[in-house]
């Protein structure tokens, strides 16, 4: 077990950097720009995300994938500082996009690591642990945020989640380690993305439809309800930090549980389902809260339940169709998260452009009964 360790820590430690500054993104962009030109710089961000992700098989070739893993670490440490210290909107805007473009870019290498010292018949179990220590990392950074943020200035912010990311440098340096020196899935990946396989394969396509769905939710949930909450509702740093902390808590609680029952009792169908009702309900509900501290965390709380459940059940359901050595098909399904924040930025600002910042929560629970119409559709592991 000793060989997780180097993975788990940087994990953990990156984690602790994006728990930090996740959800206050948009609110240090608010100083500088409304909020469509926020949007704007979401898209450009996880276009260049997509962009270093398709380039991932030849830079894992040319470099390796230590070097490149290095690589990304130290500038998003000097854009997470240039970001503390950007003072007009060019600076913060190029810090930010060249921040957004590469914080899933370094997750991806870090699974790399991950899958090569894995054992086929323990992935499921290593990977509930690894998406756990995930969380409990997100969790630890926004007690950080709550700690550091005095009369809503971000810098001090912004500063330690950079000093967060010294661990994970000086670990791809002295401690990560491969068992073999190119990943053994390059040459199953080619420039172009299998799109008439994955889309013949029904539920193959369904799993990453509904999957999209969510990573849709996490990114329109991530930008505009930060924004909501400061800017619309006026509760500060230190409240929204501990309401957040409260909502991801049902993914250090339930993710584990609910796969071993997709594993053995009642298959991922059901929960998944479930999941997408409880996201879809909150929704509906979020438009007419006021600006109460105790329902907001009820409801964003009931939400993340929801979200938890899809995000295992979706994440076993496409791995138990999918070969691990099938990349081009999984990275399809990786491409869903820099997609959902194309997409959830995006219809965030056209929305914004028809209707009251309250009322785009609505334009959300349509998107997730997509997904819940998707989760219906799928044939059953059990």
């Amino acid at each position: 077990m000793t060989r997780f360790v180097p993975v788990f820590t940087t994990s953990l430690f990156l984690s602790l950097h994006l728990g930090t500054i996740l959800y206050v993104n948009s609110s240090l962009l608010n100083k500088f720009f409304d909020p469509s030109a926020i949007s704007l710089l979401f898209i450009l961000g996880a276009l260049g995300n997509i962009a270093l992700f398709l380039s991932a098989p030849k830079l894992i070739e040319r470099l390796g994938k230590r070097v490149l893993l290095l690589f990304l670490l130290i500038l998003a440490a000097l854009s997470t500082i240039g970001l503390s210290l950007a003072t007009t909107k060019p600076t913060v805007a190029a810090f930010f996009i060249i921040y957004a473009s590469l914080l899933y870019m370094i997750f991806y290498c870090l699974d790399i690591f991950l899958e090569e010292i894995s054992v086929d018949t323990k992935t499921g179990e290593i990977r509930s642990a690894y998406i756990a220590l995930i969380h409990l990392g997100l969790i630890l950074g926004l007690s950080t945020l709550t700690l550091l943020v005095v009369d809503n200035v971000l810098k001090p912010v912004y500063i330690t989640a950079a000093l967060l990311l010294v661990p994970p440098i000086l670990l791809a340096i002295f401690s990560l380690k491969s068992p073999t020196p190119n990943w053994h899935g390059l040459h199953h990946h080619h420039a172009s993305l299998p799109l008439k396989s994955w889309w013949l394969a029904k539920n193959v396509r369904r799993a990453t439809m509904a999957r999209l769905a969510l990573e849709f939710f996490y990114a329109f949930m991530t930008i505009y309800t930060p924004l909501y909450l400061y800017s619309i509702l006026g509760f500060n740093w230190t409240i929204i930090g501990i309401m957040f902390i409260i909502m991801l808590l049902p993914f250090i609680l339930i993710q584990w549980p609910a796969g071993k029952l997709a594993d053995y009792f009642i298959g991922e169908k059901e929960m998944m389902i479930v999941g997408f009702l409880i996201m879809g309900t909150t929704l509906l509900f979020m438009p007419y809260l006021e600006a109460s501290v105790i329902f907001w965390t009820i409801v964003l709380f009931f939400s993340r339940v929801g979200a938890a459940l899809v995000e295992i059940t979706s994440d076993s359901y496409f791995f138990k169709h999918v070969s691990p050595y099938d990349t081009r098909l999984l990275s399809i399904f990786r491409l869903t998260r820099p997609a959902g924040i194309i997409f959830g930025a995006g219809l965030g600002a056209l929305s914004l452009s028809f209707f009251s910042f309250d009322k785009i929560f609505f334009v959300l629970a349509i998107i997730i009964f997509f997904g819940l119409k998707e989760s219906l559709l799928i044939r059953d592991t059990l």
